[in-house]
């Protein structure tokens, strides 16, 4: 998978972090707490005798999601979740969009509540929790910090920090509601990473897809997609980190002819116009950026 991805994204095949954070609230162990109860360990088994580790979130007809870059190789699929392991019988899958649903004979897990992802805000108290470096079930605090519209749902990106051993761990908010499955970040020198969460409307296209008995698949998440098929607020970060002014002013000026009431496309070409010395028509794609909700800072 790695030839897939871009310099600015070795993306890291997530697992979440979920790290106690030392500044947590009250509040944020309330969350955790709840959330436990639904959280499970996925180990995948693959042809080759190498072994995956993740998370899943037990949903509330029964089934169980994680994100498909877990199971995708597997052969068999475990659920660790109190003393009993579990192997999944069947699992339908959405490769594209990352999510797998898995279905198991008896499932005794407590159901997540889920939010709808669009009804966030930015600037909302969010909680990435899963089973960090396969090991013990934890937790970060953080916020949401930018939220990107994409088929039906919206992709979240959180200052609550994840790496690997967690993929398809839970974000979940304030009032332990899940809003997103925890998917992947990207690692960039001398910046902090970034980390998204896909949104929970996306579950309903990866359970609706055809239960097959677990298997090896095709197919390559979005995220890993080389980066001319990635989309557009991917492609314009990655832009943005090897300072390609000009490349990222012409991928913006056709993100807002697509999309012109996109706050994010307008962002990115006032930042490409800024970078590339011309300030007047940078301030009127700020200003359009403001319009539609996206603010990335001031013009200096």
């Amino acid at each position: 998978m790695e030839g897939r991805i871009s310099m600015w994204a070795r993306v890291a095949v997530l697992a979440c972090l979920a790290v106690g954070s030392s500044g947590a609230t009250a509040d944020s162990w309330d969350v955790f707490q709840r959330a436990r109860l639904s959280m499970a360990k996925i180990v995948s088994a693959t042809e080759s005798g190498r072994y995956n580790v993740g998370s899943g979130v037990a949903l509330p007809d029964g089934t169980l999601v994680t994100n498909c870059h877990v199971t995708q190789q597997a052969k068999s699929v475990t659920l660790m979740h109190g003393d009993i392991p579990a192997r999944a019988s069947r699992q339908a899958s959405d490769v594209t969009h990352d999510l797998c649903v898995l279905s198991f004979s008896d499932l005794r897990m407590k159901p997540v509540t889920v939010r709808d992802s669009r009804t966030l805000k930015v600037g909302e108290p969010v909680y990435a929790i899963g089973f960090n470096r396969g090991l013990g079930l934890t937790y970060q605090d953080g916020m949401v910090e930018e939220l990107f519209p994409l088929d039906g749902g919206v992709v979240i990106r959180t200052s609550a920090a994840f790496t690997t051993g967690a993929s398809g761990g839970g974000l979940f908010d304030a009032q332990g509601n899940l809003v997103g499955i925890l998917t992947f970040f990207r690692v960039v020198a001398n910046r902090e990473p970034a980390y998204f969460a896909v949104p929970v409307e996306w579950i309903g296209g990866a359970a609706a897809a055809p239960s097959r008995a677990v298997s090896p698949q095709d197919g390559t998440p979005f995220w890993a997609e080389a980066v001319d098929n990635q989309p557009h607020f991917l492609q314009a970060a990655n832009l943005e980190v090897e300072e390609r002014w000009a490349d990222l002013i012409s991928l913006a000026r056709g993100w807002t002819q697509k999309e012109p009431e996109d706050g994010h496309a307008w962002a990115n070409l006032a930042k490409g116009l800024m970078r590339a010395g011309n300030r007047e028509q940078a301030e009127e794609a700020f200003r359009r950026a403001a319009e539609y909700g996206v603010l990335r800072g001031s013009i200096p």
